[in-house]
């Protein structure tokens, strides 16, 4: 399964700007859990969404309202800072698709955003 690095990046960057703009259940549009999607790799998690956009960033989304709330913290509203995670995970993703999604969203959530 391939996911490309500028798709990664956007989706992430634009999740992660999305969760800090807006307190949401914890779910993707299809009520899938946190719990079910918090064990996904990347290419899982690619393949959940059915290789869909909106799919992944409703996943990505979920995983970095899990993070921010767990451990209250709050992402800058920036486009910087969105890329900035969003390029970390992305790159984590194309380096190892088998690493845990949550792993590296809640990695550059604890490094860019803020108590």
């Amino acid at each position: 399964m391939k996911i490309t690095a500028y798709a990664c990046v956007t989706i992430v960057a634009l999740s992660m700007t999305i969760a800090a703009q807006r307190s949401t259940s914890a779910t993707t549009r299809s009520n899938t859990t946190a719990a079910e999607l918090l064990p996904l790799t990347c290419a899982q998690a690619w393949a959940v969404s059915n290789r869909n956009y909106q799919g992944m960033v409703a996943i990505v989304k979920a995983l970095a309202h899990v993070s921010l709330i767990n451990r209250d913290l709050t992402f800058p509203n920036t486009r910087e800072a969105g890329m900035e995670a969003g390029k970390a995970i992305a790159d984590g993703c194309k380096a190892d698709p088998n690493a845990l999604l949550f792993s590296l969203v809640d990695t550059q959530v604890r490094r860019v955003a803020v108590r």
